[in-house]
């Protein structure tokens, strides 16, 4: 069974510059604690076919690239947590007004085991929509920082 749920944010990032946040790298600006081990390439550039891990222990999670279109500001990624369960994660960003970029974050999750289909029926669209939410104040956050 197929578990998906997809929120909208406004992020007052123009358009143009709004994707690369939501690659592993762009995270790591704004994703507190977010520190891919980039597997190939070992740079973390995002490419189609790119892997990457998080976590550790029980909880690692394998990442690769799907889908890279900055072109039509998309990006597609698979996410495998072994044991647990399976997600793909899709970001896609639009122009709202002059300034500001209005961006869908969609995740689709499939279950591999009981534990893993426990985890997914712990969330709900309204946690779902909590979550990214809060990634709209986290990008704003960052990118008003000195060290920026």
């Amino acid at each position: 069974m197929r578990t998906e749920f997809s929120h909208e944010i406004r992020i007052d990032v123009p358009v143009d510059e709004a994707l690369p946040l939501f690659t592993p790298k762009g995270e790591e600006q704004w994703v507190p604690g977010w520190r891919p081990d980039y597997l190939a390439p070992p740079s973390g550039e995002t490419c189609e076919e790119m892997v990457f891990r998080t976590g550790h222990g029980d909880g690692v999670t394998l990442w690769t690239c799907l889908k890279w279109r900055p072109d039509e500001r998309h990006a597609r990624y698979l996410r495998v947590t072994p044991g647990a369960h399976v997600g793909f994660v899709d970001v896609t960003c639009r122009p709202d007004g002059r300034s500001a970029t209005a961006v869908r974050v969609s995740y689709s999750y499939v279950a591999l085991s009981p534990a893993g289909q426990a985890h997914i029926d712990a969330m709900s669209p309204a946690s779902f929509a909590a979550t990214i939410g809060e990634w709209a104040e986290l990008i704003d956050g960052a990118r008003k920082r000195p060290d920026r």
